[in-house]
């Protein structure tokens, strides 16, 4: 949580496999650790507070507590995350009166937005509030050894303010960062990712925080139009994440729609997504490349939309011209997705999810590593509900058979550490119904 434009709080609870119960116990032990260090460096920073604080505290605690409570959820990783305006109260509250202030205004408003008012749970709600803290008291902390002077004015302070902010962006991405790799997932490109994904918006947001705290310098009225200056940035982060919530499932709705044209394939994608999020967890990818990948593998189809029915219900062998058809709906897919920002960084997922590890896939011909992971996870996901489900020209195959025929093609068609992933006891595919037994399609 914290980071202005995109907010993150503590991660879900993972499922109580072995490995997930010792994974939850160090997050809990590390939740402990960050409200700790909260308190501890609130404790450590409270002489500093300036005299008779308690008018100003309580109007940036309103305020805090309002911007996190306005927060507009984004996205569905296991980090949950949202847009709101929560960095400018904290920041501005923090060099106006030193980090014990902002630690305090910081920490309190999280608990009364995400604690009281919205019941997030008590580890979520001490995580937030002790990552909070520290990131307000560390701002603080290094405005007050920069600052030119008691007076804030924009020239003078300016390395200060952007120094103060940098810190503000380091401490609530580490803490995260460092929390997601108690999942096996690399604190490096953790950061890289909240500083490319985040960094926009977050550094779009510093000079709002600069002129809140210099404006309530002058007169502690301006700040009566702040709330009304939220609510417009909460409008547009709330129509912003809307448009894309209703982009992304006309899409959905195309590729639905794709999967109902035929009987045998209904829910074909559904049922990919869940394999690929299955994969995925195994290989502890990163959260913001799940994400990517299941987005991709919900309309990894989409390109069948334009394909004649008469070619997807044939029965019999297909023509020359009917397989190019065929062959050519990834890259139709690929191209229609990626009109859609929310698919444009998965599109390539989608263009080459038939492409083999030894080379003989299509579109492109693309070989072993240079196929991207996330299209070598659909594959394997892809393949196993195909060889389990009915089509038109075979009946499904037993999930035996079909794991039998995995294996087989690890190496050839498949990539065989995705495919190792898949078939661990831990990931271990549910077939969604009782197949008929037949032979498996070559690999070769």
């Amino acid at each position: 949580m914290g980071v202005i434009g995109k907010t993150r709080t503590l991660a879900r609870r993972a499922v109580h496999a072995p490995s997930q119960i010792s994974r939850r116990n160090r997050q809990v032990a590390y939740t402990v650790c960050v409200a700790l260090a909260g308190l501890v460096i609130t404790a450590m920073t409270l002489p500093g507070l300036p005299p008779r604080p308690w008018p100003d505290l309580v109007v940036f605690i309103v305020l805090a507590s309002l911007a996190e409570y306005w927060m507009v959820p984004a996205g569905s990783t296991p980090i949950e995350g949202g847009m709101s305006t929560s960095f400018t109260v904290i920041y501005a509250a923090a060099v106006l009166f030193g980090p014990a202030f902002g630690a305090l205004a910081g920490a309190i408003g999280v608990v009364l937005s995400h604690g009281i008012a919205r019941r997030r749970g008590l580890l979520k709600s001490a995580f937030n509030a002790g990552q909070i803290a520290v990131a307000g008291a560390l701002t603080g902390i290094a405005f007050d050894a920069l600052k030119a002077g008691q007076h804030l004015t924009l020239t003078s302070d300016a390395s200060a303010f952007t120094v103060a902010a940098l810190v503000y962006f380091v401490v609530n991405s580490t803490l995260p960062a460092v929390l997601l790799a108690l999942y096996g997932r690399p604190v490096v490109h953790q950061l890289t990712s909240f500083l490319r994904e985040d960094g926009l918006f977050y550094f779009a947001m510093a000079p709002l925080g600069v002129l809140l705290a210099c404006s309530y310098q002058q007169s502690r009225w301006s700040m009566l139009y702040f709330p009304f200056l939220m609510i417009v940035i909460y409008k547009g982060f709330k129509l912003f994440a809307s448009l894309q919530t209703e982009t992304n499932k006309a899409v959905v709705v195309l590729a639905d729609t794709v999967d109902r044209r035929d009987p045998h394939t209904y829910q074909h994608s559904i049922r990919v997504v869940e394999y690929v999020a299955a994969i995925a967890a195994r290989l502890n990818l990163p959260a913001r490349e799940t994400e990517l990948v299941v987005s991709a593998a919900r309309v990894h189809d989409l390109g069948k939309i334009s394909t004649d029915n008469r070619i997807l219900f044939k029965a019999g062998p297909l023509t020359d011209e009917e397989r190019a058809q065929i062959k050519a709906h990834p890259a139709d897919g690929a191209e229609l997705a990626g009109q859609f920002s929310m698919y444009r960084k998965g599109r390539d997922y989608i263009r080459h999810h038939h492409e083999r590890w030894d080379g003989q896939g299509y579109p492109d011909g693309l070989a072993g590593e240079a196929i991207p992971l996330g299209a070598r996870i659909i594959a394997v996901a892809d393949s196993f509900d195909a060889m389990t489900s009915d089509r038109p020209y075979r009946a499904a195959l037993l999930r035996e058979v079909a794991i039998d025929e995995l294996r087989r093609c690890s190496g050839t068609q498949f990539d065989p550490r995705v495919v190792e992933a898949f078939l661990t006891p831990e990931v271990a595919p549910v077939p969604h119904r009782v197949p008929s037994t037949r032979l498996a399609r070559s690999c070769s």
